[in-house]
């Protein structure tokens, strides 16, 4: 979600504070919330670690207290449901972060720096027990970027799509951690930053929605698949209700979920799963308030969505927001 000067005016006079579910007699929800973030979050990275829920970087204040991106790595005890201590910092102060797990390690690859969003390449580890970041080999140079598809599989970490300082990305990149080499998929059919992304249990890549600008003008609703050995990636017949772009997405119970997002002027409260294996998507129930400008993880069976803002602009929450499906 880039934010221009348009945006701070609608800012200016919003209030910060927490969101709450409706009151009154209902229905159980499969959406409830969870323990507040240590600090807000905007356009934070966000991955699974484990059983844990990793939030790292973003915006932590609005225009009104100064905009601030901060370095803080905050993590959720998904079996506690505990925040606990921070992880040591990250090296930069970055929003749209591309950030992904192993399991055991973590990995900063890329983001956006400043105001400005300016695409960077820089790229580091932070090994489980280690008190410091490690450098890893940067991205491509030419194709630094944040908010891509970011994708963990075993011994590879995929970067699809994104964006520049300046455009959405169709490139897509494949990190090799043995190796800590880089190298290049076959390209998107176009430009695409923002949007959700899974790997099949067959080994296909997917992404889906997203923008095909920096901005929300151009939101998109297709998926396209790149199956294991592909030279191009091939699109599907479904497609979402809503397009949109900057869902909180992950892979729950091996089908995409999006949650979220943008479209237009508009931050959203739709749920969708997408299942590959029937190329179908299917509504789940509404998020309880709109969230844009947050990623999401899946832990075991719930799906996690914190932070982010109920309108498209600074707004950082500290909600926290559990999924568990019916």
């Amino acid at each position: 979600m880039r934010r221009h000067a348009a945006w701070l005016v609608l800012v200016l006079g919003a209030s910060c504070g927490d969101d709450t579910t409706m009151q009154g007699d209902a229905a159980p929800s499969a959406w409830r919330l969870g323990p507040k973030i240590p600090a807000r979050r905007l356009e934070p990275g966000v991955t699974a670690l484990g059983t844990q829920l990793v939030v790292l970087g973003g915006f932590d204040t609005g225009v009104s207290e100064g905009l601030h991106i901060t370095d803080a790595v905050d993590v959720f005890d998904t079996e506690t449901e505990t925040w606990g201590p921070p992880l040591p910092p990250a090296p930069v102060q970055w929003s749209h972060i591309d950030l992904a797990s192993n399991g055991t390690t973590l990995f900063l690859l890329g983001g956006l720096e400043g105001e400005q969003f300016i695409a960077r390449g820089d790229a580091w580890a932070l090994d489980a027990g280690a008190s410091a970041w490690r450098p890893l080999a940067r991205l491509p140079a030419g194709l630094e970027r944040g908010a891509a598809g970011v994708v963990s599989a075993p011994g590879h970490i995929y970067l699809l799509g994104g964006a520049s300082t300046t455009d959405a990305l169709a490139t897509c990149l494949d990190y090799d951690i043995a190796n800590d080499s880089w190298t290049q998929l076959p390209a998107l059919p176009g430009p695409r930053s923002h949007p959700a992304a899974m790997r099949t249990p067959d080994g296909t890549l997917l992404v889906a929605a997203g923008l095909r600008t920096i901005d929300s003008t151009k939101p998109l609703s297709d998926v396209l698949a790149l199956p294991p050995g592909g030279t191009a990636w091939e699109p599907r017949t479904a497609t979402l209700l809503v397009p949109r772009g900057g869902c909180a997405y992950g892979a729950l119970a091996d089908q995409l979920i999006c949650v979220g997002g943008e479209s237009g002027n508009s931050a959203l409260r739709g749920a969708d799963l997408y299942d590959a294996s029937l190329d179908r998507w299917s509504s789940l129930e509404l998020l309880p308030v709109n969230r844009a400008g947050t990623q999401g993880a899946a832990v075991g069976t719930r799906f996690y969505v914190p932070g982010g803002a109920p309108a498209l602009a600074y707004l950082p929450t500290d909600t926290l927001y559990i999924y568990s499906p019916p």
